[in-house]
């Protein structure tokens, strides 16, 4: 069995503005270069973390990297842990979406499961994306207990899998708070949701946007 610590990233520069990031590469907010190391405090003195794993993107690699220098290991970039990809709605504010896509924009706000970003991908894909690479890093991993950042829509997507909702209700879930713990077991191919959404390491500096 692999035990699997999902951390959502920290407060980003996105989140305060409340852009849709996606693939851009914002980085944290001091907020979020705190929650990152309120997240690795938690983890050393809780968990024996044997690999670190990492969405590419700088919010995501910035929340790894404390929990990585803790317990002496080297972060592992993953591509396939990155964030929905929002394609003309890269780096938008949600108020801007408002104002230039109005028609596209309202339905993907009150469901996104089943749409897609303009040019860019659908919920369904991030579904199979998260899927994939989730059993990719397990089974690389028979054993050991990861400490893997990753996104919003990501972990939203692959919650949802691990509930059993099919890939067109992928976005059946809330988006965790910045720098959560979400803890799952993989085990023969499947994967068991064991405590999510944990957030008493920070204290006042919770922050739960529910964007990106």
């Amino acid at each position: 069995m692999t035990r699997l610590i999902f951390i959502r990233h920290g407060q980003s520069i996105a989140n305060v503005e409340s852009r849709f990031a996606g693939h851009s590469n914002f980085d944290l907010s001091e907020v979020g270069y705190r929650q990152a190391e309120l997240a690795a405090a938690y983890l050393k003195e809780h968990e024996k973390i044997t690999a670190v794993y990492s969405s590419d993107l700088l919010r995501a690699w910035h929340t790894a990297l404390p929990t990585a220098r803790l317990f002496g290991l080297t972060p592992i970039p993953d591509t396939g842990l990155r964030e929905i990809y929002a394609g003309k709605w890269e780096g938008l504010t949600f108020a801007e979406l408002q104002e230039r896509f109005p028609e596209e924009s309202r339905p993907w706000r009150q469901e996104c499961s089943r749409l897609r970003c303009p040019d860019g991908e659908s919920m369904s894909e991030v579904y199979d994306r998260a899927r994939e690479t989730v059993q990719r890093i397990a089974s690389a991993n028979p054993g050991g207990t990861l400490a893997i950042a990753t996104h919003a829509m990501f972990l939203r997507a692959l919650h949802a899998y691990a509930e059993g909702y099919g890939r067109e209700e992928a976005g059946v879930f809330v988006s965790p708070p910045n720098a959560s713990l979400n803890i799952y077991t993989f085990d023969n191919g499947k994967l068991v949701p064991e405590e999510l959404d944990i957030v008493s390491h920070l204290g006042d500096l919770i922050t739960s946007c529910r964007k990106e």
